[in-house]
């Protein structure tokens, strides 16, 4: 018999042998999941807060009148903004995402592997509450001060990039497995109410002369909260079990669940545990036919969904509409509001649909607005650029009624 056949016997024989395991009371761990997923609050609403500041009025007073250009060149359209302050607008998220990228890739793995669950989410809030006061405390007007600015949206997307991994991590292992699907979702919640509540703050602050600044700190509440509370929260069982053994992951079971029957839950996770130490190499996985399949289905997920233009258009929103249609707080205030509330049914239909069919209805849906949208501005708007000596001074895009 193949490898391969035993693995798979194996893994029918333990579902069979632990079907029937008695998760308790469940309340406590959604509660736990729930609070957990403010780390994907401040991670959506820090997303979503961008795309609405660098069109207010106190951010251009802060980063470009008096230090690129004059208040009318910094209002034009995005297309004749001076060089060197669009350059510094994407940075502004470009250095956001690469501390993102190395929150989630260098960082998180190895706290949560040494410390604990509980230890990288703590240090996602830190990151974040260091790098967000490192962005909006500084004074504006001066060069110098928005590199250190430039700076700290590294530290503050080190801290998502943390809390991106740290969160729905710690949810799933806490989570009963009927439960998985949801609770791990409620870190998607998390993230699309911030979204939403960003914009939302943004509307109501975006004349005031401190808007961006205030827009921005709003969101350390959050992490203060998470960094407080995490402490009074239980280890997951899994990790406990595999660095501190059977006992400490019992009384850790034991709190979650409000249940002493927690034997055969136990009795699962050892089993989980010893099938991490079969783990294929890194050749292996790039080697073998199956792992390989794996792995590109996996990746090509998130690539796509990351290529599909959503991440950009929150990013850049507020500059896209305001270019288009006259108003950019107000569009990315919809369209957050339309992306949180179909967010709450996937919740219940993760573990009643199943994860394929939710991607291939939601992806379908995707397509039809990609299309529509495209439609309607290649068809509704035209571009009416004012040019002086070979150089945009003026750029305006001009929709009729129907966009």
């Amino acid at each position: 018999m193949s490898l391969e056949s035993v693995s798979e016997t194996n893994h029918h024989h333990h579902h069979l042998q632990h079907k029937n395991i008695h998760y308790g009371k469940p309340y406590f761990a959604v509660l736990l999941a729930a609070f957990s997923s403010l780390g994907g609050w401040f991670f959506g609403y820090d997303q979503g807060v961008t795309g609405g500041i660098v069109i207010m009025h106190s951010f251009k007073n802060d980063f470009c009148i008096g230090v690129y250009a004059n208040t009318t060149v910094c209002d034009l359209s995005i297309a004749a903004l001076p060089p060197d302050y669009r350059q510094f607008l994407v940075l502004f998220t470009l250095m956001y995402n690469l501390g993102c990228f190395i929150g989630a890739l260098f960082i998180s793995s190895f706290v949560a592997e040494k410390f604990g669950r509980r230890a990288i989410i703590f240090t996602s809030t830190v990151l974040f509450i260091i790098g967000t006061s490192m962005v909006i405390l500084p004074p504006g007007g001066s060069k110098t001060i928005m590199i250190f600015i430039l700076i700290g949206r590294i530290v503050e997307g080190t801290g998502v990039g943390c809390s991106s991994f740290s969160c729905p991590l710690y949810a799933s292992e806490i989570a009963p497995t009927h439960l998985r699907g949801m609770l791990s979702g409620f870190m998607t919640m998390g993230i699309v109410t911030g979204l939403f509540a960003a914009n939302v703050v943004n509307f109501f602050l975006q004349n005031h002369k401190w808007g961006w600044r205030l827009s921005n700190g709003i969101i350390l509440i959050a992490p203060f909260i998470l960094m407080v509370g995490i402490f009074f929260c239980p280890e997951t069982p899994r990790w406990l079990f595999k660095k501190k053994g059977r006992e400490s992951a019992e009384k850790s079971l034991r709190r979650i669940r409000k249940t002493y029957d927690v034997t055969a839950e136990l009795n699962a996770i050892a089993d989980a545990v010893q099938e991490e130490g079969n783990e294929i190499s890194i050749k292996e996985l790039f080697t073998t036919k199956k792992m390989l399949t794996r792995l590109g289905i996996g990746m090509g997920i998130h690539v796509f969904l990351q290529t599909s233009g959503i991440s950009p258009i929150f990013a850049f929103g507020g500059i896209i509409f305001q270019s288009v249609l006259g108003s950019g707080i107000i569009p990315l205030l919809i369209l957050s509001g339309a992306n949180m509330l179909s967010t709450i049914p996937a919740l219940f239909l993760f573990d009643r649909l199943g994860r394929r069919n939710l991607l291939m209805f939601c992806g379908l849906g995707m397509v039809v607005g990609h299309l529509v949208a495209a439609t309607a501005f290649a068809t509704g708007c035209n571009v009416v650029k004012t040019v002086i000596n070979n150089i945009i001074v003026n750029e305006e895009v001009n929709c009729g009624t129907n966009v």
